[in-house]
């Protein structure tokens, strides 16, 4: 061989051994490129997961606070109302006592009895008393209901009725106190208030479910 050759020779092995040290070294830093390439990809994947699961825990969190709020509003308007319908009730719970007193002292004095007048007027006391009291609670609803002794406002029908039969019946009571006499028949003028008194008890009966029906409560049955 030549030198020629012998150069020629030589010149591929180097070439061959530069092109194989190439080879080795570009080789792993290729799949070094590959893999940093990947792990960004997943770097990315998971920071975009991490972003969007924070996303939806705040999300759920102030959906979580929303229904909270609304609860706590649906709990107080509940308790509102029914509030209100406690008082619409003891209104007509004192009224009803009213004039089932009323009634009873009527058919006491037609069957010819004679009633105590300190124990009546001490009954029919308290009893105005407590329908005041139930009158006076529904002014916390803005609602107007009058006392006994008032001549405006929701309740003044009835309880003006009521307050004429207690009256009228207050005068048959303490007329046979006096005479020992029991007067018969009982005064047309007093049958005839606590008839307009019983109307008027069912008038305001009417205008408390209304009451109760424009509260939403579903409570007519208590009634």
């Amino acid at each position: 061989m030549g030198e020629g050759g012998a150069w020629l020779v030589l010149a591929g092995a180097l070439v061959g051994s530069v092109v194989t040290g190439l080879v080795g070294w570009f080789g792993p830093l290729r799949l070094q490129r590959r893999q940093a390439a990947s792990t960004a990809t997943q770097y990315e994947r998971v920071h975009h997961h991490e972003v969007r699961l924070e996303e939806l825990r705040i999300s759920s969190a102030l959906e979580l606070q929303r229904l909270q709020s609304e609860h706590a509003r649906e709990l107080e308007v509940a308790r509102v109302v029914q509030a209100r319908v406690e008082r619409i009730v003891a209104l007509r719970l004192v009224g009803g006592f009213w004039m089932q007193a009323i009634v009873a002292s009527f058919n006491r004095l037609e069957a010819g009895e004679q009633l105590e007048p300190a124990a009546f007027d001490e009954e029919f006391g308290k009893l105005r008393r407590e329908a005041d009291e139930a009158a006076a609670s529904l002014l916390v609803d803005g609602l107007w209901v009058a006392s006994a002794d008032d001549t405006s406002g929701l309740t003044q029908p009835l309880f003006e009725a009521m307050a004429r039969a207690t009256l009228l019946l207050r005068s048959v009571v303490v007329g046979r106190s006096r005479t020992g006499v029991v007067v018969d028949p009982i005064p047309p003028e007093v049958r005839e208030a606590v008839r307009e008194a019983q109307s008027a008890r069912e008038r305001f009966r009417s205008s408390l479910i209304e009451l109760l029906s424009v509260s939403g409560a579903g409570l007519r049955r208590r009634l």
